[in-house]
């Protein structure tokens, strides 16, 4: 007797549970339905080709056994191409929506801004690997960490900041042969970054330039660091998959990134008030979160995740630029007599690197054609639109049901030839004379959650970009190779920036 009335329980529950989720599904079908006739939406445009549009195996067979495109980014904007600037892939279990249209990511990053959030796979995979930052938050926790970032980063001096980027540079010299061989400048960016990134944020540098002493424990750090980016970017791309990859490897590698932070944040704040370097000058974000907060996981978690942000993408950027220009040696020759007739051989001082016209339009090109954040994904937090992408002509509203993810590229967006010309896949800076392309270009992100640091990125890179064509006459290739991504949590060049220097 017992046994049957258990069984007409489990039953009763099962049912409930039926009942439950069908009248919650139903719920929700009406409300997408009157927040569609409300908008005036219209079915996509355009939809990606899926062989399986219910379970989605052919995704998983995709993600678990086919090779990855070499390069993608060129697929994705070919793509955009055969299927227009918006289109939807669907499936019963998994829909998305890609744009590189311009009016749609200034609605999500903007004018839509409190309609969506970070994608919770996106979360999950950097928070796994690098901690909850600045990167990870939404919401009110996003709010306060930026709020408490924000006069970290206003508070810095450009002059003293220029003062220590001399002394990295200088490093950087002594590791670029002085007869011309050839060498790959790549990991000499990234790790000039990392010392200058670390001297910024801490106030004490990693000294991987430095050729004194071994420095085991700084790259054994960068090693780590960078087994830490490429397993969050395979995370991401394997979507909802991802909850079934373990990387054990990955895992060790995190615990030693975790700990060099730790103690890197445990000596810089023993030394406060010390003058660890000659150019120290004060600048140390650190000492400022440290002065809001006792936490040491919030100041670690903080620190790794503005390094990402700080040291990769300036790399990338200066690696993506060199490359190019070891190719024109017109645009390098123009660069650098702009240069020399501003500033001479001696440094740049920050005004005079703001009067450097033709330098920020090889910058900016550069952000343009090889944006280091090419790709960017938010999840819609309730149901919602995108302005553009429905009907037949592309220009009704689209419905975007809560959860849905929404995927835009900078990088085909940047292609757009009505904004940038019918040659926007070629390196001109030049077509940056009087052009504002508004949200056409958005190497920074854009919205509330613009980057925090982009002025000294961008003074950072300016720096750097100048005291190298101060330094060398000319800068050459013997290969004729095109750009191919290395596709990271930033983007950079694949097979490196080899390339000959001729000092002046």
């Amino acid at each position: 007797m017992s046994s049957l009335s258990d069984s007409r329980c489990l039953i009763l529950c099962l049912f409930s549970l039926v009942v439950t989720y069908t009248l919650r599904h139903i719920s929700h079908q009406i409300h997408q339905r009157q927040v569609s006739q409300a908008k005036g939406c219209k079915d996509a445009q355009s939809k990606a080709p899926v062989k399986d549009r219910f379970i989605g195996l052919d995704f998983i067979y995709d993600c678990l056994f086919t090779k990855p495109i070499e390069k993608y980014l060129d697929y994705t904007y070919k793509t955009f191409q055969q299927l227009g600037s918006t289109y939807v892939c669907q499936r019963w279990t998994w829909e998305a929506t890609y744009t590189c249209d311009s009016r749609n990511i200034k609605h999500i990053l903007a004018s839509g801004f409190a309609e969506f959030k970070l994608p919770r796979l996106r979360v999950n995979a950097m928070m796994g690997l690098l901690g909850s930052g600045i990167f990870t938050l939404n919401g009110h926790s996003w709010s306060h960490a930026r709020a408490v970032l924000r006069p970290c980063f206003a508070k810095q001096n450009k002059e003293d900041m220029v003062s220590m980027l001399e002394t990295h540079f200088q490093a950087l010299l002594r590791r670029i042969p002085l007869g011309g061989e050839t060498v790959d400048v790549q990991p000499l960016f990234f790790w000039l970054t990392m010392d200058f990134a670390t001297h910024f944020l801490m106030g004490h540098s990693t000294h991987v330039l430095d050729r004194a002493s071994s420095h085991a424990k700084e790259k054994q750090f960068v090693d780590d660091y960078l087994t830490c980016s490429t397993e969050i970017v395979r995370k991401m791309q394997l979507g909802p998959l991802q909850i079934f990859s373990f990387n054990f490897g990955a895992m060790r590698a995190r615990s030693r990134v975790f700990k060099y932070i730790d103690d890197f944040i445990s000596v810089s704040l023993d030394k406060e008030g010390e003058n660890d370097d000659a150019t120290n000058s004060g600048l140390n974000v650190l000492q400022g979160l440290a002065a809001l907060t006792t936490d040491r996981k919030q100041l670690r978690d903080q620190i790794l995740h503005i390094l990402v942000a700080s040291r990769d993408t300036t790399a990338c950027l200066l690696s993506n630029l060199f490359f190019v220009l070891s190719r024109k040696p017109h645009v390098y020759e123009r660069l650098r007599q702009e240069v020399l007739s501003v500033a001479g051989t001696e440094p740049a001082t920050s005004n005079q690197l703001n009067s450097m016209e033709y330098l920020k339009w090889c910058v900016q090109e550069s952000l343009r054609l090889h944006p280091v954040i090419p790709t960017n994904a938010r999840e819609a937090s309730k149901d919602t639109i995108l302005p553009y992408g429905g009907g037949k002509d592309g220009n009704s509203p689209l419905l975007i049901k809560k959860g849905s993810l929404v995927m835009y590229n900078t990088y085909a967006m940047h292609r757009d030839t009505e904004v940038f010309g019918p040659d926007a896949e070629e390196f001109v800076p030049e077509r940056w004379n009087g052009l504002r392309p508004g949200w056409g270009y958005l190497p920074f992100n854009g919205g509330p959650r613009i980057c925090i640091g982009q002025k000294f990125a961008l003074l950072e890179t300016h720096y750097l970009v100048s005291r190298m064509v101060q330094t060398f006459e000319t800068i050459k290739t013997n290969k004729d190779t095109e750009w191919v991504e290395l596709y990271a949590l930033a983007t950079t060049c694949k097979d490196g920036v080899n390339v000959s220097l001729k000092r002046a």
